[in-house]
């Protein structure tokens, strides 16, 4: 028989002289001895049947599954009238592996397109905008084409704005700059874009549709699916507009 079986000492002055937490001295004496185990807490709420299956036919719901504990409470004072608290419902859905992690990892996605392997100039062509800021915090938005065989910059634009009509206006340029003034000659050009607001705008994609061209998009997540232009790009703003402070928009354009 140890010291606290005797009731010479308690656990805290076990613990005391351990150096230890009471709780863990106390988990080592429930558990000694005999194969004592501390008695099981008991738990009025969380140990309800009724409202176990409660939460589990909520938690099962195709609409529901991706429910957090604080959800499943709202829905379950909405719909049943009961009021539980949000720990307690958290630890059902603990006990019965309703859960999920706390974070979640984006679902990857496959590409849509291949890279761009063009044979010869005008047949495949990449657009894409970076912006940057003047001494003053204003914001400049540069637009830029260019052309997956030559790299030549086709077209490109810089304002203070970054509307589809500040696009539509760099693709007629780029058009303008090889010659291709007519649906004939673009048939066989396709324009590669990300998914933003300005390429997928209507404005945008009835334009390409109006003088031929065809449009792309790139893959979701797949900034490499349009490597050639975020390439050109990088190098412009390690090689010019990083290491420069434009005071004004004239001075920035001059620059660019």
């Amino acid at each position: 028989m140890n010291a606290y079986e005797s009731g010479r000492t308690s656990v805290r002055r076990l613990a005391k002289v351990f150096g230890l937490p009471a709780s863990t001295v106390g988990h080592w004496v429930c558990t000694s001895g005999a194969g004592q185990t501390s008695p099981a807490r008991h738990r009025p709420v969380t140990g309800d049947t009724h409202l176990i299956a409660l939460v589990r036919e909520l938690c099962d719901e195709p609409r529901h599954r991706t429910f957090g504990h604080r959800r499943i409470r709202a829905l379950l004072r909405r719909r049943y009238g009961l009021v539980v608290s949000r720990k307690s419902v958290l630890r059902i859905m603990r006990d019965q592996g309703l859960t999920r992690p706390k974070i979640w990892h984006r679902t990857w996605r496959p590409r849509r397109v291949e890279k761009m392997e063009p044979v010869c100039p005008n047949r495949a062509w990449q657009i894409d905008m970076t912006s940057f800021q003047l001494s003053d915090f204003r914001p400049v938005f540069l637009v830029v084409v260019i052309d997956c065989f030559t790299r030549q910059i086709m077209g490109w634009s810089l304002g203070h704005r970054c509307r589809a009509s500040e696009w539509v206006s760099t693709v007629r340029m780029a058009l303008e700059s090889a010659g291709l003034t007519s649906k004939e000659l673009c048939r066989l050009l396709k324009l590669r874009s990300d998914n933003g607001a300005q390429p997928c705008s209507k404005r945008f994609v009835e334009y390409l549709g109006s003088v031929g061209v065809k449009g792309q998009y790139t893959g979701y997540n797949a900034p490499d699916d349009n490597a050639f232009v975020e390439r050109v790009i990088r190098t412009l703003k390690e090689e010019e507009i990083w290491p420069n402070l434009y005071d004004t928009m004239s001075e920035a354009r001059e620059a660019v």
